[in-house]
């Protein structure tokens, strides 16, 4: 059975109409220093940048040079992140959804930061804590991420050019990679701060991110060809532009596109076309000479840790394991990337437990049958056989959470799924033991001190 014919879908057509894109209608733009820098080798008309062929053509084969590779075999086994802009967490005590303060988000890292160690989830800090001013808040995520993760990650999202310094200066810190990460707006609109911040902050060892998100119906057709067209013409045009305007250091561009949930007006990832986006976006990258192997399939509409999320996050954890996307975004999260649970965050790693047991080995053991069967006839069945108790965890799912035990063995008390996830989830926090000293924690808290007082600490 073919669920999505993909055969259907014409990527030469896509990248076709793209180039006309460029060509004819090209990205608006506002940042005046924009145009006298591309003036020479691009379009200037009416507030437009358009491109000629031969320059799109340039630079889509620069970005199969710099960054095309061959797919790597994806791995067997899933890893599942969690992501850093929770705003809000599920407290478990009352059911409650609460924003996020620095103490809260401090917790959910180290209960993050344990399970990573155990190899059993991933991410950074837990999300973005709202008890400091919004000029601090990323700044403070970052902060936590450095200082209760073993190997933190760089932060590409900066909100102005006053917070600028105080990443770079983590970044010197820490000796982590600088970068900034922009998203244009869709439609075809190469303008916003991330843009402006960009050009003004890249020749500074700062690394430019280019990530469009167009949404079907919304921000670009609904039409599966022209609605790829237009990510393809956003993602190649923004590059060639920054590489026009003299930016060398610059990564990979996104080629995403997603599906709208018109209930909220915001993208859908758990939504039974996403895998659709993925796949075609899978074949857009593979036409750059990209591969495609993570995916945002665990963030989910579901506000709670209900039935709704635990049907949402099988399937998106399911549909990774079927289509090769082995790494999974969304660890823990209800409402897209909004609020934290950390009863979630368990639940989700029993999600991926299951998903990674559907498998099986076929190979014969070099046991003789006859001798074998001679055997359990003997004993009147095999669970004491060899081959049972060296091979039987290969034919049963032992689970971590759920409860396995037969009725017989039940007092009859209706056992909460949730508050045994809490108690789980309380452990690991407490067992987390790393947190950053000596001369970095020093340098990190005289940083943060000095945004403080420039912009206002926690309340």
């Amino acid at each position: 059975m073919k669920w999505i014919e993909l055969d259907r879908f014409d990527v030469g057509r896509v990248w076709e109409d793209a180039l006309k894109i460029l060509r004819e209608v090209g990205l608006q733009v506002t940042n005046e220093k924009i145009a006298p820098m591309v003036a020479q080798e691009l379009e200037v008309k009416e507030g437009r940048i358009c491109f000629p062929e031969e320059v799109a053509l340039r630079y889509a084969d620069e970005i199969r040079e710099r960054f095309g590779a061959e797919s790597p075999e994806p791995p067997e086994r899933i890893s599942i992140f969690s992501s850093s802009l929770n705003t809000h967490w599920l407290d478990p005590a009352d059911g409650c959804v609460k924003p996020h303060d620095t103490q809260t988000v401090i917790r959910h890292t180290r209960l993050i930061r344990q399970l990573a160690e155990e190899g059993l989830s991933g991410g950074g800090a837990a999300g973005v804590p709202q008890n400091v001013p919004a000029e601090m808040q990323f700044l403070m995520t970052h902060y936590i991420d450095c200082v209760y993760s073993r190997r933190p990650g760089g932060w590409g999202i900066i909100q102005s050019e006053a917070m600028m310094r105080y990443f770079l200066e983590i970044a010197e810190v820490m000796e982590l990679p600088k970068s900034i990460g922009t998203e244009m707006i869709s439609p075809l609109r190469f303008m916003g701060q991330s843009i402006d911040l960009a050009l003004d902050y890249h020749d500074r060892g700062m690394t430019v991110g280019i990530d469009p998100m167009p949404i079907l119906g919304v921000t670009a057709p609904a039409d599966w060809h022209m609605a790829w067209a237009q990510s393809v013409a956003e993602n190649v045009g923004s590059y060639a532009l920054f590489r026009t305007c003299g930016v060398e250091e610059i990564g990979c561009p996104s080629f995403r596109l997603f599906l709208s949930n018109p209930a909220a007006a915001m993208t859908y990832f758990s939504a039974p076309q996403h895998i659709a986006a993925l796949l075609t976006r899978r074949r857009i990258r593979q036409f750059f000479g990209l591969p495609t192997l993570s995916a945002e399939l665990m963030l989910v509409t579901s506000k709670v840790p209900d039935s709704q999320a635990a049907m949402e996050k099988m399937a998106g954890c399911l549909l990774g394991r079927l289509f090769d996307f082995p790494y999974l975004e969304g660890a823990g999260g209800l409402w897209l990337d909004e609020i934290f649970s950390p009863q979630q965050l368990l639940i989700d790693v029993e999600i991926k437990h299951f998903v990674e047991g559907i498998k099986t080995d076929f190979d014969e053991t070099p046991q003789d049958i006859i001798s074998v069967m001679e055997e359990g006839v003997r004993a009147g069945g095999f669970l004491a056989h060899d081959l049972s108790l060296d091979r039987f965890r290969e034919f049963a799912w032992e689970s971590r959470l759920f409860d396995l035990r037969p009725r017989a063995a039940w007092d009859g008390t209706p056992q909460s799924l949730l508050a045994k996830a809490d108690r789980i989830a309380e452990e690991k926090i407490d067992a987390y033991e790393y947190e950053l000293t000596g001369d970095r924690r020093r340098a990190l808290d005289e940083i943060v001190a000095r945004a403080e007082r420039e912009f206002g600490g926690p309340t």
